[in-house]
């Protein structure tokens, strides 16, 4: 995980995961790795690839996602059939998996996309993040506004930093503080808490 400061790419992959990818790989994991580098290889048909603006497919109602990586890891074809049949539970779940698989990448991108599609806000930030290693941050800087007015703790954290360090925004830490503000839904123990106040510390909260 990242630690509290101006995080690179790949660090903030991992953290708005919300998930600890250095964890013991659960009951089953070898039959997903499989089913996952198989998937990577042919490409299902039903899975379109992240190219979209996550903020443009965004619903009104996207929130937090109930998901198990554990629960996709042991039984990752049925996941990924539901993923497929609608459950963006399911979809995050099933990106994630593939993360701890094969990293991140074309597959789980996709996977989060349709998560956010079907309405998990964080699925949005995941792709969202991915997508600035092009240098452009007008899509995740929307996104990430969007997602953090659907409450999505990582999205607010994103944002805020983003706004501190004028990340393809004009720097405002009076709005970052605001945004900020919104990162401890889920607790302090959370990473998107524990960052944000890191970063309200960083400009005198």
């Amino acid at each position: 995980m990242s630690r509290c400061k101006i995080f690179p790419l790949l660090a903030v992959l991992v953290i708005v995961t919300a998930v600890n990818l250095l964890a013991p790989m659960p009951a089953g994991a070898s039959d997903s790795n499989e089913v996952i580098g198989k998937m990577a290889g042919t490409w299902p048909d039903w899975l379109p690839r992240a190219e979209q603006c996550p903020a443009d497919i965004m619903p009104s109602n996207a929130g937090a996602p109930a998901f198990s990586i554990e629960g996709c890891t042991a039984a990752v074809e049925q996941c990924l059939g539901r993923c497929r049949a609608g459950n963006a539970g399911d979809c995050y779940s099933a990106a994630l998996v593939v993360q701890r698989t094969i990293k991140t990448g074309p597959l789980s991108d996709a996977l989060f996309l349709r998560a956010c599609k079907l309405g998990a806000a964080s699925g949005c930030t995941n792709v969202a993040a991915s997508m600035e290693d092009s240098g452009d941050y007008t899509c995740p800087n929307r996104t990430y506004e969007l997602a953090c007015d659907r409450d999505d703790p990582w999205a607010c954290t994103m944002m805020g930093f983003h706004l501190i360090k004028g990340i393809g925004v004009e720097k405002n830490n009076d709005r970052a503080r605001r945004v900020l503000a919104k990162s401890c839904r889920f607790g302090d123990l959370d990473e998107a808490c524990s960052n944000a106040k890191a970063f309200l510390k960083e400009i005198g909260d």
